[in-house]
């Protein structure tokens, strides 16, 4: 937990004394490393700006300490537990401008400053070389990178349009502070500083181990429960406030390391360490989107989030601010759950955030600050952003029947086709849960946690065409598969399929076989557009589809039926469609055909009515 956590300038750090503990490296930085902070800072130095913006710096992690130097006089300051490499390159930085632009004045007599302090436990020559810093050095390892660094620095500089300038700008933007900035405005630093318990070679290594940076999430903690918020007097109150509100972050956080509760809010796995920063980066754009210039003061870096509650509570320093803003947090929170818990709800936002079509900030903006006045209100919202997905989608008439369907092809529509049928997946649920009073959710986790490369895949249930069998193997394998799950083969036929099977010289057309096969299986009697349209498409995860290829109806069908009784999530309209529960007439189980191509189209159709265009009562052209 941080003693503090605050922005500082660099300003604010000159005049401070920094030690480096022999548990760290030294200096690396490359000149790459060093040209890319110049420019991020002479970018910033030169843009037009508000005097609330800042540039900033990654953090710096330290600890109160005090240490002897070299003729055993004690020092206090700044034990750096992370930013080494930060406050080297500044340094280093200003050793220059110092040289360089000020011509052999020193920082005190130009600007009343000093220059910050670096001291090292074990290697005194850093320490003396940042005093006196030489190019093209090489007998030590540290010295090489320093020298390099500072090389990097002066070659960035002279191949600036105007050198002085640039050096005047950058000097500027580092000795000045919030109070006192110039037209360049000020580059700050987060400073998190350590508790005096902590162990700063347990928090190094945390923070290092992997290079795990300090995410927006931990800095924000550290800012909510800082003993400054809870009063002056170090007693018991104080203590049990505190304690309430990391007892209810650390409640927050592992309800969303649920796996059902994370993935309908999150479409893709995370890789965050702490989780709640979902809803914190909501309550942040939820607040850009009410005032765009907010933008101006935080910026859109990896630590916006950070400074957008830093600005909250630096504005509101008393324990009543704080409690008020926190409050926002719980509330977002409990908002979220609430969701989760009311089945309609969970499913809508899931099926959302899945699609990806928005940002969760909108759902919550809509609902909490419009102030919806129902439950059933907040329902219709969301049944109308789904609705909004479909107000596109036309129909079409079925010239061998007179049916009008859905105008959705697996080429043309591939991607509306895959919401729909995700939808209609999840609307059957939805309506399970209605007619049943019960509660049932369409696992978010199992849909989103497919592994990345594979994803969802339209899957044809009709085998669409033999053209996509090009290789003996494929075809070898259609044929086993075909022997296996199709029982009224004659024996002709048969010995024609063995053949090819069993003799690598067989002359027998593949072709031939096919269409024989297809006869039998029924599948012959679909048409292209039949096939290639809505009502012969399901959902299937793409290592499952891929692994049956273009197979029969009846091998999808048994292979279908094998992995989901091994466990492996199958959507349940597919499962549904494999089964034939949208068979009205009682076909065949192991065919398709084009009635059951109707009843299923029909299904989604009647499920997804309320999200769909009206159904027109008849169409006299193809639309």
């Amino acid at each position: 937990m941080a003693q503090s956590l605050m922005l500082l300038s660099i300003a604010d750090l000159l005049g401070k004394q920094f030690f480096i503990p022999s548990y760290q490296r030294g200096y690396r930085w490359s000149p790459q490393h060093v040209n890319d902070l110049l420019e991020d800072l002479f970018s910033f130095a030169k843009k037009k700006k508000s005097i609330e913006e800042f540039y900033c710096l990654q953090p710096i992690v330290v600890k109160k300490s005090t240490w002897s130097n070299e003729t055993n006089a004690e020092i206090s300051g700044w034990e750096v537990v992370d930013g080494q490499q930060r406050l080297t390159t500044i340094r280093i930085l200003m050793e220059y401008l110092i040289a360089t632009h000020l011509r052999g004045a020193t920082l005190k007599s130009e600007y009343k400053k000093e220059v910050y302090s670096i001291h090292y436990q074990t290697r005194m020559e850093s320490e003396q070389f940042l005093q006196r810093i030489e190019e093209n050095v090489g007998h030590d390892i540290d010295l090489y990178h320093m020298s390099r660094a500072y090389t990097a620095v002066r070659l960035w500089f002279e191949k600036q349009d105007i050198p002085r300038d640039a050096r005047e700008s950058m000097l500027r933007m580092l000795v000045y502070d919030k109070q006192t900035q110039q037209s360049e405005g000020v580059a700050q630093i987060i400073w998190y500083e350590l508790n005096p318990m902590e162990n700063p070679i347990d928090s190094f290594v945390r923070i290092n181990l992997g290079k795990i940076p300090l995410s927006n999430a931990e800095l924000i903690k550290a800012l909510f429960l800082q003993k400054t918020n809870f009063g002056p007097d170090k007693n018991e109150l104080a203590r049990l406030r505190q304690l309430e509100i990391a007892n209810e972050w650390d409640e927050i956080e592992n309800a969303l390391q649920q796996p059902l509760f994370w993935a309908f809010l999150n479409k893709y796995p995370s890789n965050r360490p702490c989780r709640i920063e979902l809803l914190l980066d909501l309550l942040k754009e939820v607040a850009i989107a009410e005032d765009p210039q907010l933008v101006e003061l935080i910026g859109t870096d990896d630590h916006a989030t950070f400074r957008y509650f830093y600005q909250l509570l630096y504005k509101n320093k008393t324990y009543d601010d704080m409690k008020r803003i926190w409050g926002v947090v719980i509330g977002c929170f409990r908002q979220v759950q609430e969701w989760y818990n009311t089945p309609v709800w969970y499913h809508y936002v899931g099926f959302w955030v899945a699609c990806n079509n928005e940002p969760l900030s909108r759902i919550y903006k809509a609902i909490v600050n419009e102030k919806l006045p129902s439950r059933e209100a907040i329902t219709n919202m969301l049944e109308q952003k789904i609705r909004s997905l479909f107000s596109t989608v036309k129909w079409a008439l079925d010239p061998t029947n007179q049916d009008i369907f859905l105008d959705l092809t697996y080429n043309k529509d591939y991607e509306k086709v895959r919401q729909l049928l995700l939808l209609f997946n999840i609307e059957s649920i939805v309506q399970q849960c209605k007619k049943n009073s019960i509660i049932l959710k369409f696992p978010f986790e199992a849909y989103n946690g497919v592994s990345i490369g594979k994803g969802w895949d339209v899957e044809h249930i009709d085998s669409l065409t033999e053209n996509e069998l090009h290789t003996k193997d494929a075809r070898k394998e259609w044929l086993e598969n075909a022997l296996v799950d199709l029982e009224n083969i004659d024996e002709s036929l048969l010995l024609k399929v063995r053949n090819f099977l069993d003799n690598e010289a067989s002359k027998e057309p593949f072709e031939n076989l096919f269409t024989a096969i297809t006869k039998i299986a029924k599948e012959d009697r679909n048409d292209e557009l039949v096939k290639d349209n809505i009502g012969n498409l399901a959902l299937l995860d793409a290592g499952t589809n891929r692994a049956y290829g273009n197979a029969l109806f009846t091998t999808k069908r048994r292979i279908i039926i094998e992995k989901d009784k091994a466990g492996v999530f199958i959507p349940v309209c597919t499962r549904n469609v494999f089964l034939k529960y949208y068979d009205h007439a009682g076909n065949t189980p192991s065919t398709w055909t084009s009635e059951d191509v109707k009843d299923y189209r029909n299904a989604i159709v009647k499920t997804l009515e309320r999200f769909l265009p009206n159904k027109p009562q008849s169409i006299t052209q193809h639309a």
